[in-house]
């Protein structure tokens, strides 16, 4: 069995979600794809599966299968460690390779196993990337039920609502610092910040209003104002501390050709994104400052069978 599933990138609410506000993420036209095989052995890409370097897929297969041992091959287009949830991409299509060999395929299954597997495998984790992969398209992640509502997702007590949200044509440029930031350590730092000082508290908050604020530019198509919000939103993550001087020369050279532009994700490295109709000239000035650049869309489809690898 072949499957694959996207990337994605947060638009708004990074950090401010873990302390309860709103996030929207996006699906991305990168993609993970996974063949699976019964086999001898367990191995991946020729290689006896190992529990370190294979922890997603090892984690997916001990929550989702029983039956002999496999043979998993990968191939994906998605840098690690840059924002664009590469981890959630190859957990999300193993476990679409293997339930699809069970005949077990339904898209709320495959969501809350795909965030199972990232908690087990990272000791913490929210469901944003997995249901983002697995729906496809737009989703808001928030701490009461909404319109458009699709599932929730519930660990040691806490709620999450996941919500489709319509995603107009957006063309993006990702710029990839190839700098890896620590989401732990950055996560952290927020942390001991909001945790002492009631200005980081309201600073959240204004990211989650930001967020929401998002929603009716977003169905709306009005570049523009998205864009006013995404640089709004990257200018409060700085105040977090969660920016990077790379980020920041990526950011300042994309702004000249987009609408806005933010850093993704958890920040301290990783990467950036623009919203703009020049993605040839935002890509060629985040290259010369030294960042790689991706010229992406919005995947309007989540995780996938495929008929070849």
């Amino acid at each position: 069995m072949i499957a694959s599933a996207p990337a994605k990138v947060i638009l708004f609410g990074e950090h401010a979600v873990v302390y309860g506000e709103p996030a929207i993420a996006v699906a991305i036209d990168m993609r993970t794809y996974v063949h699976a095989e019964k086999s001898e052995e367990y191995s991946v890409n020729g290689y006896p599966m190992n529990s370190r370097y294979h922890a997603y897929i090892k984690n997916a297969i001990d929550l989702c299968w029983e039956g002999e041992p496999l043979s998993i091959r990968t191939k994906s287009q998605i840098p690690s460690a840059s924002g664009m949830g590469s981890s959630a991409s190859i957990t999300v299509a193993t476990l679409t390779a293997l339930l699809a060999m069970k005949k077990e395929i339904d898209e709320e299954k495959i969501a809350k196993m795909g965030f199972e597997v990232e908690y087990r495998t990272q000791g913490r984790a929210s469901p944003i990337d997995t249901s983002t992969v697995t729906h496809g398209q737009g989703i808001l992640v928030h701490k009461v039920k909404r319109e458009n509502y699709l599932w929730k997702v519930e660990k040691n007590g806490v709620v999450w609502y996941i919500h489709h949200v319509k995603i107009p044509s957006l063309r993006l440029v990702v710029g990839f610092s190839g700098i890896k930031g620590s989401t732990r350590e950055m996560v952290e730092k927020v942390r001991r910040f909001y945790s002492w000082n009631s200005f980081a508290r309201d600073v959240i908050r204004e990211i989650g209003r930001i967020t929401l604020e998002a929603l009716s530019p977003l169905q709306d198509e009005d570049y523009e104002r998205i864009g006013e919000l995404m640089t709004q939103d990257n200018k409060l993550l700085t105040i977090l501390g969660v920016s990077h001087p790379m980020l920041k020369k990526m950011i300042n050279v994309a702004m000249k050709h987009s609408y806005g532009a933010k850093l993704t994700g958890a920040g301290g490295g990783g990467s950036i994104i623009a919203l703009t109709d020049e993605q040839d000239e935002v890509a060629r000035a985040i290259e010369e400052v030294g960042g790689r650049a991706y010229k992406v869309s919005i995947s309007k489809e989540g995780f996938r069978v495929e008929n070849h690898f």
